[in-house]
């Protein structure tokens, strides 16, 4: 599943004023501020290493995670088999032979996954031999081409999100539990939460929008819908915080925040911050909350990109209490757990931004390269480029202090173990990578 932004771990912080950046400087700056300095920006000059291992993946017509790893063993997708090997040095334990459609998981001792005829698997994860086969509700009648969107484990039940919808199974017998037919027209993206599964679907019409269900996981029961077009979860608990998409009005409010009652689904209040002319250009991209506030970024008019800032406790319907102007759009922006409260962006033309919330000051990369993705994992950005080379960052200092030269710049999502390893999933192959010491626990 995706990783959420850590909101939980967030220590609240009250924004410092930040600065503005010299008239020779790039143009990093927040609005209306009366100090000005330059920013810290550099090119990246990181030695460049090499993985320890790579394993080939089988081709999935969906891009998504291949493996899986637990206790010292990495289990993945080999094509015609699922394979597990050492994690340190990537040496073979066994292959179990059925072509994976979906991630493996990893249970008491047990590993699972689908197939592409649409059998569910139970292997036992030492010695790779099976421990059950059964035959997934929606398996397609013609034996092939099936493929989950997620499969996942909760309170001794596998849970399946496909084609016709959702689908339990017990994982002592692989026998189907319940079943619920989608609502929509895409398979579920879901989250579990204390018993219920939050699940998303897009439907089509004159206007698209997506739907959340809130469903039993004991069940499969429908408890609730959201039909304000759903875009994100902002904050969890008693309360929902969901995210609406504000795409197609002309004039009205950047950010939208529904707050519901968990139980109940039941609307308790909706917040609009950020007045603007043009909703469909200059709505919320990409929205986090912590640190007692929202941040959100916004394409400018003129090509550019705008980091936003609202406190939690702001009235509604008012204006961002700081804006910091990009002079690219904003591709990605995540929130770190790292002391200093630092914010990770890209843009568009490959620079990664580190800005501290504190003092508004910002440290900023630059690379030959278009940045595909980044992932904050502790201490560490782990930075994908198109070109196929992963860039190391310690956070702390904003340096980097390695590359690596992989074969493709499709990168997904990537782990990192308890014991200071990366795995990288990118272009059908995965990579073994140790922390270099300056960046380990």
């Amino acid at each position: 599943m995706k990783q959420r932004l850590n909101r939980n771990k967030m220590v609240p912080v009250l924004l410092a004023a930040a600065v503005v950046l010299s008239a020779t400087s790039i143009p990093y700056s927040e609005v209306h501020a009366k100090t000005s300095a330059p920013a810290a920006h550099q090119k990246s000059s990181a030695k460049t290493l090499k993985p320890v291992w790579q394993k080939n993946l089988g081709s999935l017509d969906q891009p998504q995670m291949g493996y899986t790893f637990d206790k010292g063993v990495v289990y993945y997708n080999a094509g015609t088999s699922l394979s597990a090997a050492n994690l340190k040095t990537g040496k073979t334990k066994w292959s179990y032979k059925s072509t994976p459609s979906s991630a493996p998981i990893t249970n008491l001792g047990y590993v699972y996954f689908t197939d592409t005829s649409g059998r569910i698997h139970k292997v036992n994860a030492k010695t790779g031999k099976s421990a059950w086969v059964k035959k997934a509700y929606a398996a397609p009648k013609s034996g092939k081409g099936y493929e989950p969107s997620s499969i996942d484990y909760y309170s001794g039940m596998l849970i399946l999100s496909d084609a016709y919808g959702l689908t339990a199974y017990d994982t002592k017998t692989g026998k189907l539990k319940w079943k619920t037919e989608r609502k929509g027209n895409s398979s579920y993206n879901i989250e579990m939460m204390n018993g219920l599964l939050l699940a998303s679907s897009t439907v089509s019409g004159a206007i698209t929008t997506t739907q959340l269900h809130a469903i039993s996981a004991y069940t499969g029961q429908i408890k609730w819908t959201y039909n304000g077009n759903f875009q994100d979860l902002l904050q969890t608990g008693p309360e929902l915080h969901i995210l609406r998409y504000n795409n197609g009005i002309d004039n009205g409010y950047a950010l939208t925040i529904d707050v519901l009652e968990y139980s109940t689904g039941k609307m308790l209040n909706t917040l609009e911050y950020q007045p603007v002319p043009f909703v469909e250009m200059e709505s919320a991209k990409k929205v986090a909350s912590a640190f007692d506030h929202y941040f959100f970024t916004q394409n400018t008019r003129d090509n550019g990109g705008q980091l936003a800032v609202v406190p939690h406790q702001a009235p509604n319907y008012s204006s961002a209490v700081k804006t910091y102007q990009y002079d690219a759009v904003i591709t990605q922006m995540e929130l770190s757990d790292s002391k200093d409260s630092t914010i990770v962006m890209s843009l568009a033309d490959g620079r990664i931004v580190l800005k501290n919330v504190k003092t508004g000051k910002d440290k900023v990369t630059s690379y030959p390269s278009k940045i595909s993705r980044f992932d904050i994992l502790e201490n560490v950005v782990v930075i994908g480029l198109a070109d196929g080379r992963l860039v190391l960052k310690d956070i702390r200092t904003g340096k980097d202090v390695a590359t690596y030269k992989l074969g493709s710049g499709d990168f997904l999502e990537t782990t990192r173990t308890i014991r200071d390893e990366l795995l990288i999933q990118t272009g059908g192959k995965l990579y073994y990578v140790p922390l270099p010491a300056s960046l380990k626990s």
